[in-house]
């Protein structure tokens, strides 16, 4: 009995420790980054000073404010958060920076179940705390979107991996988990245009949650129906969400959906301008000039926006093959071709629909009566046709991509780093300023800013120390997870022969998050080859914290393994 006892003063002891490491390095992160400044890059004007913009739409109670072609081309969830932020007060940078650690937290509890060790859990912790990609200038620093993409990614794998590994608990306990989850999984979902890769993971861990109670049950039961309904809500909560999103653009625009790049005519138009099959191939041009001509002979409507599209070429031409070809690539056809529509007359999103309709109709009613010849297109209408002379670049730009993600090649560190140097965007940097309520760097000192740039520097020398330590980490340890992962599957296979599932679990955990990260990997890798120089850290924000997962769980079941397999010898 007094052993017990004292068990469980020493359990409760280690609780507490580990508790207080785990608020002692949340706040010494929060720490490093209070104060830090932003990256204002006010002359992006489809990107950063679109998310500003939108969120003082939101703030003043417009909506996303007066359309234009660009209005529905980004989810509204990071302007959403955005306004959120300045209504609350908050610091932009302070604000990310916990609800990674946050995201961060979430995950050492959801895997708690399988992994007990407490040290090895607060090492999974501090890697992905203080993983460079939250403190790049062109992630944490910028006002963009994919500042939210790791802690969201986090937040959607964790809830999914609680649940899953809680499965046989009380579904008041799984309750908090299926909260989290919904609403990381539609802030993701409507965050960014390409959140599908996270769907591999998602259809892997439901199907293996629910595979397993009926496994164990032996028949389907009540339980096993009412946990499946509870695995379903996150979804559900997602097309709610979208379905809200439509709704306010219903009413504020006149049209029903949720993004013009991938829920409405645009879409369609996009889709049937990529299926007319060129006369010649080009790379990264799906759209040349000699096909735009034989599609404005087939199309009336295409030809009236044919004009403006040509005249576009000059702004959205080459960036990465040849510049000045009169070419448009992959990756820019899709922006021309807004512009031009909406310059032809398209304004408003009710014209707008019905102009891509008519482009979409006139384009495929001409490709089934043979006056354009047709070609084999991808699933999405936003990548562009595959081509087999992708196959040898693809393979090795997904080996570039981990290894860019791996080494954590070109994560930059600053804080005396002026956004922009052009006078004529100062009053755009302090719209920035603003909406953030952080500070952005001028040149030259401008407004006497030599002080404040002095005091973060120690905090600047403290994060680049720790940038260095993961790129010289980073490969050896990815390297180990995909090595440890190849030995859990051997043994998993042999353990499942002799009816043996003790690992299975853990097993099915890594399977999920690998499925998701060669997903992402994958896309942008297609991306690459088939569009514009893709391999970023803007695509790959995702990457960093799940592939750390990935090792680090891969890793520490390796040994657990090793360690039962010498206890048995």
């Amino acid at each position: 009995m007094i052993n017990n006892i004292l068990e469980k003063i020493k359990n409760k002891r280690n609780l507490i420790i580990f508790i207080l490491a785990i608020v002692a390095l949340a706040i010494i992160k929060q720490l490093l980054l209070n104060n830090y400044p932003i990256m204002a890059y006010a002359g992006a004007k489809s990107d950063d000073v679109l998310m500003v913009e939108l969120a003082n739409n939101i703030l003043s109670g417009k909506w996303l404010g007066e359309y234009n072609y660009n209005t529905l081309m980004k989810g509204p969830v990071f302007p959403m958060i955005l306004a959120f932020i300045k209504y609350m007060n908050w610091s932009y940078i302070e604000f990310v920076t916990l609800l990674y650690t946050i995201s961060c937290i979430a995950f050492i509890i959801s895997i708690s179940k399988k992994i007990k060790n407490k040290i090895f859990l607060i090492l999974i912790y501090i890697a992905l705390l203080f993983n460079p990609i939250m403190y790049a200038k062109e992630i944490l620093q910028r006002v963009y979107r994919n500042s939210l993409i790791p802690a969201l990614s986090l937040f959607i794998i964790s809830s999914y991996i609680a649940i899953f590994l809680r499965r046989d608990e009380k579904i008041r306990f799984l309750i908090p988990w299926i909260i989290l989850e919904s609403i990381s999984l539609s802030a993701f979902y409507y965050t960014r245009e390409d959140s599908i890769w996270i769907v591999p993971f998602l259809i892997f861990i439901i199907l293996s949650t629910i595979i397993a109670k009926i496994l164990k049950n032996k028949k389907i039961n009540f339980e096993i129906i009412s946990k499946a309904i509870i695995l379903f809500i996150p979804i559900i909560c997602l097309s709610i969400f979208g379905n809200w999103i439509a709704n306010q653009n219903l009413k504020y625009y006149g049209v029903k959906t949720k993004n013009v790049l991938t829920d409405s005519s645009f879409s369609d138009a996009m889709r049937a301008i990529y299926k007319v099959k060129p006369e010649k191939y080009i790379d990264a041009v799906s759209v040349p000039m000699e096909k735009i001509d034989r599609m404005a002979n087939a199309s009336l409507s295409f030809n009236a926006i044919t004009p403006k599209l040509k005249e576009y070429s000059k702004n959205y031409g080459a960036i990465d093959r040849i510049p000045g070809d009169g070419e448009i690539e992959d990756g820019w056809i899709l922006w021309a071709l807004r512009s031009a529509v909406y310059d032809s007359g398209c304004n408003t999103l009710e014209k707008e629909e019905e102009g891509y309709k008519k482009i979409a109709t006139e384009l495929n009613t001409a490709m089934e009566n043979g006056v354009l010849e047709t070609q084999f297109t991808m699933p999405s209408a936003m990548m562009s046709p595959f081509r087999t002379s992708y196959i040898p670049t693809l393979i090795k730009s997904f080996i570039k991509c981990a290894l860019y993600v791996s080494t954590y090649d070109e994560i930059e560190i600053t804080s005396d780093e002026p956004s922009e140097t052009d006078p004529k965007y100062f009053e755009t940097i302090k719209e920035f300023e603003y909406i953030t309520n952080n500070k952005a760097i001028y040149p030259n000192n401008i407004d006497g800013q030599q002080e404040y740039i002095n005091s973060t520097k120690f905090q600047t020398s403290i994060l680049k120390v720790l940038q260095k330590i993961y790129s010289y980490t980073g490969l050896p340890v990815i390297i180990l997870g995909i090595i440890s992962y190849i030995f859990i599957t051997v043994i998993n296979i042999k353990n499942m022969l002799r009816k043996n599932y003790e690992g299975l679990e853990t097993w099915i955990i890594i399977s999920g998050i690998l499925g998701a990260g060669f997903t992402l990997l994958f896309g942008i890798a297609y991306n690459h080859v088939a569009t514009v120089y893709s391999i970023v850290q803007l695509y790959l924000a995702g990457a960093y914290p799940i592939s750390l997962a990935f090792s680090f769980i891969s890793i520490y079941n390796m040994f657990e393994n090793i360690k039962k397999r010498k206890e048995k010898v």
